[in-house]
């Protein structure tokens, strides 16, 4: 990244006020304007922020700060499907088509919310079609269509593959789960998300939008906004139709729900387990998001590996359960999630959990 961006420096009121030199020095070469938070299993994490959450007012990122979550959406929806498999609601091999009688019955006999999760399901990325109409100026018309509207128009076409032969990362799948939730619990998705993810894990800074952050539902306040450093007037996040829903969270958040996962607080040990359990090893792709191995401490780990993007926002998280040690990392300025993945683990490298 070659355009500076002021570096506004927040701090939490936490156990250690010095940054380390490792992650000062990545955050001074790459310009980095986000947040980063760190736990290492020792008590309460540690938690910096860097430049501007709103380029126009000038207003700086907080260690609090709320960012889309993008592709963590996914991780949340997969997290409710498997809630609901744990109360015997669904089934990761039933035909969806049992719980879906309206939906296209060829195709919902062959889907099953496994190869939906997987991203293995077939489903065309119809979705895009909806993208498409928005930019070419149909944004009014778009935005009218009910959920159960959008999934004839999006997620109904005929299937490019075998269910189950390959993976496309497609968001149609994903409009499809959203709108299967809604159906089998009889709540709008954000109900269902914040029962069975938000309010479990015990994820109090974290909720809902409709179109962009800022129209989070609730309002909230402390949005990052996306942008591009050599535009600053420019806005970098996508706007998303009313019917298929996004969220937002902070870096404490996405550390709070990997906690509660490995205590048991979210899911049951066998859904845990597999939920967890890799469906696309080329991918490392489970369910709705990535679980791979780590080197750290001389031993192999294994991490769940999320991340998300919508524009020029970008999010990961890295935890590792064994070690009860992670890093998130969060910006509204376009940044490469391989660099972000690759100095999470190396600022876990440096941590005390190697020293024990």
């Amino acid at each position: 990244m070659t355009v500076l961006i002021p570096l506004v420096l927040g701090m939490a009121v936490l156990p250690s006020s010095q940054t380390p030199d490792l992650i000062q020095s990545w955050v001074e070469e790459t310009a980095f304007n986000g947040v980063i938070r760190i736990e290492t299993g020792e008590g309460e994490g540690q938690v910096w922020s860097w430049g501007l959450a709103d380029p126009q007012s000038g207003r700086p990122l907080t260690p609090d700060s709320r960012f889309q979550t993008g592709s963590v959406e996914k991780y949340f929806a997969s997290i409710a499907v498997f809630a609901l498999m744990d109360e015997g609601v669904l089934s990761l091999d039933a035909p969806i088509s049992s719980y879906l009688p309206d939906y296209r019955v060829d195709t919902g006999a062959q889907l099953t919310l496994r190869t939906l999760l997987s991203n293995t399901s077939g489903l065309p990325n119809d979705l895009r079609n909806a993208f498409s109409r928005i930019a070419n100026g149909e944004q009014d018309v778009v935005d009218t269509q009910s959920v159960a509207e959008a999934v004839a128009d999006y997620a109904s076409g005929d299937l490019a593959f075998e269910p189950g032969a390959h993976f496309d990362y497609a968001l149609s799948n994903w409009l499809l789960v959203q709108h299967l939730l809604e159906e089998i619990t009889g709540l709008p998705y954000p109900q269902v998300r914040q029962r069975y993810v938000f309010d479990r894990a015990g994820m109090t800074q974290s909720g809902g939008y409709v179109h962009d952050l800022s129209e989070a539902d609730p309002a909230v306040s402390n949005i990052a906004i996306g942008y591009d450093p050599s535009d600053p007037a420019g806005q970098g996040d996508y706007w998303t139709p009313q019917f298929f829903k996004g969220s937002y969270t902070t870096a404490q958040d996405l550390i709070v729900l990997e906690q509660a996962l490995e205590a048991g607080e979210v899911l049951s040990g066998e859904a845990l387990r597999e939920f967890r359990t890799i469906q696309v090893p080329e991918q490392n792709y489970a369910y709705g998001g990535r679980y791979r191995e780590v080197e750290l401490c001389g031993a192999v780990w294994t991490a769940s590996a999320q991340s998300g993007s919508n524009g020029a926002t970008n999010i990961t998280a890295l935890y590792v359960p064994g070690l009860e040690a992670g890093v998130a990392m969060l910006t509204n300025v376009d940044e490469s999630q391989g660099e972000m993945f690759d100095i999470s683990i190396q600022v876990l490298a440096a941590q005390s959990i190697c020293t024990d």
